[in-house]
């Protein structure tokens, strides 16, 4: 199936992409290379995936902050309890108890954290902070970026732009970008990094008029070498609904 997209999504293609986080959804592509330069790895939005942390500490040993407010040990720890009074429903207390195991290992080490804050709002409540609330807590200059908050991401684009000196790579997950078109464009000539991959979510259907995809998923490079010559879907990519097909995306003139 093939979804379209606007010309200024045209992409320099990574020629060292590599797949971190889990098959389907909750995996992206990124650079090789801005792993490799990298010393922290800040992660908005994680829900009960940390997948992507969990892969890209295995690439490179890196400091790691996940900010998510809808989570904690203990919402997992409830679930769990809940799912052992409906213990026939023995898939669901399997994927609990592994969810909650899984959170307590990954989240006790050394220099990897789990804030509960939502990243986006600036309102004054302790379930929400700004993304320059997030980087005053921070001197890395060499920090790589994961952000799948829902929508939020709109509201500090700006900020990611004024601050690209100190990101070396960026994964970011677009919403209702029919609404948003402007914006995206705004961003993508604005912010130096290189667009290298392209990924339409397929959980979603595509717009009728013009077969334009309403989420993205859209990686951006500092140090990777890049090339003219792409293909998308790329080799390693996988549809995020895995029971859908995959979109082909092409760019219109």
């Amino acid at each position: 199936m093939k979804a379209r997209l606007p010309n200024f999504f045209s992409i320099k293609q990574s020629t060292d992409l590599v797949r971190i986080g889990k098959d389907y959804d909750g995996g992206y592509l990124v650079s090789k290379s801005d792993i490799e330069q990298s010393d922290l790895l800040l992660g908005f939005g994680i829900s009960d995936d940390w997948s992507f942390e969990e892969d890209f500490l295995e690439q490179k040993k890196v400091s790691i902050t996940a900010y998510d407010a809808s989570v904690s040990e203990r919402i997992f720890f409830r679930r769990f309890l809940g799912s052992t009074l409906r213990i026939y429903n023995f898939k669901r207390f399997r994927h609990s108890l592994n969810v909650l195991l899984r959170y307590r290992k990954f989240f006790s080490q050394t220099d990897v954290n789990h804030i509960q804050k939502f990243v986006g709002l600036d309102v004054k409540n302790e379930q929400h902070c700004t993304f320059m609330d997030v980087l005053n807590q921070t001197e890395s200059k060499n920090m790589f970026l994961k952000i799948d908050i829902e929508g939020s991401e709109y509201r500090f684009l700006h900020d990611i732009v004024a601050n690209e000196e100190r990101i070396t790579g960026l994964v970011l997950e677009l919403h209702d970008i029919d609404i948003h078109l402007n914006k995206i464009e705004k961003f993508i000539d604005e912010l130096s990094l290189n667009l290298v991959h392209v990924h339409a979510n397929n959980f979603r259907p595509l717009r009728a008029d013009d077969d334009l995809p309403f989420v993205l998923e859209l990686t951006f490079s500092k140090y990777s070498n890049v090339s003219t010559d792409y293909n998308l879907p790329h080799e390693l990519d996988m549809p995020n609904n895995k029971n859908g097909m995959e979109y082909e995306i092409l760019f219109n003139d």
